[in-house]
């Protein structure tokens, strides 16, 4: 598995090089990039609201002041939003930066920012691109480069096998910002299913080597699962409505890790891959999922194979895991 694993690391190299822009990658319909802006936007967000994350490596003296107080006035702008995921100016802000491009003459921030972030994005950048950013953008190429040849051999298939499990279409356009810090766990997405933006942070190691797989498909998949609509969410309201019952408040999200997981598992073990453990196997059943693997495991997969309807897995899943509604 290493020796093909190399190889796929060495085609994607070869590959993305020969685009003449290595930092992004369009497969399918999905669209890979590392930016800049965004890097910093991400960044300067978890440092402003997560107290365990460090300032930039080598960052010392007078740099260090500078990028403190940066990060101290993010956190004034942030205020009280809270998250990246459901602030509406938020998610605007970044999509702007993902569609923005720092070159030799465009150096400048896009229109629409915000005044109060684009003072500290302004004054960050040039710290950030001093101490941090080729070491940023080195991690993130990599992971561009590892994933986009395994969505070339597997995305079709997989996007075709989520749309069967969740009966409906998946999102159309997928636009993926790799980054060096993806909000709390490492990833999120907005969107819906005409179109979604992920943020994907390559050093996290639950989304690297062919787990990346798992996660762009994954996140993708939060433009059309929610908690109680679209799909998983409708079903369970559905069924909970018909049980008279009320399920854990984290089931469809159980349900959309097993899917993608167990999919992707189907598809690597399809191409010699054949130890390859889902995400949510790793610890997740053990700790945010306790009780979900047996039930899942029967019905759910059951579902995934055929041999169930999605509804009848769907009410065993249901009635196995929620308690009476009061």
């Amino acid at each position: 598995m290493r020796r093909a694993f190399a190889l796929i690391v060495l085609a994607a190299a070869t590959s993305l090089a020969a685009t003449g822009d290595p930092a992004s990658a369009d497969v399918e319909r999905y669209h890979l990039q590392s930016n800049e802006w965004v890097n910093l936007h991400q960044r300067l967000m978890y440092e402003a609201r997560f107290a365990d994350a460090p300032p930039p490596d080598g960052i010392a003296g007078a740099d260090l002041t500078a990028w403190n107080t940066a990060v101290e006035e993010y956190k004034t702008w942030l205020g009280p939003r809270r998250s990246p995921i459901v602030d509406s100016e938020l998610i605007a802000v970044n999509r702007a930066l993902s569609e923005s491009r720092i070159g030799s003459h465009a150096v400048h921030l896009p229109k629409g920012i915000p005044a109060a972030a684009a003072k500290v994005l302004d004054a960050a950048r040039p710290l950030y691109e001093k101490a941090q950013w080729t070491r940023d953008d080195a991690a993130n190429r990599f992971w561009i480069a590892t994933a986009a040849p395994l969505l070339r051999s597997a995305a079709a298939e997989l996007i075709a096998a989520h749309e069967k499990a969740y009966g409906m279409p998946f999102p159309k356009t997928i636009r993926v910002d790799v980054v060096s810090y993806g909000w709390e766990f490492g990833a999120y997405t907005v969107g819906d299913g005409n179109a979604v933006h992920a943020v994907i942070q390559s050093t996290d190691a639950g989304s690297q080597g062919f787990a990346a797989l798992e996660a762009l498909m994954h996140e993708p998949s939060h433009g059309i699962v929610a908690p109680d609509s679209g799909a998983i969410g409708a079903d369970l309201a559905r069924a909970a409505a018909e049980l008279q019952v009320k399920p854990p408040y984290n089931l469809w999200h159980a349900l959309l890790f097993y899917t993608s997981g167990e999919l992707t598992r189907r598809v690597l073990a399809e191409r010699g891959v054949t130890t390859y453990t889902p995400v949510i196997r790793i610890g997740m059943f053990d700790r945010q999922f306790k009780g979900f693997r047996d039930v899942f495991d029967q019905h759910w997969r059951a579902w995934l194979d055929g041999k169930e309807t999605r509804e009848e897995a769907m009410h065993a899943i249901v009635q196995a895991t929620s308690k009476p509604a009061t």
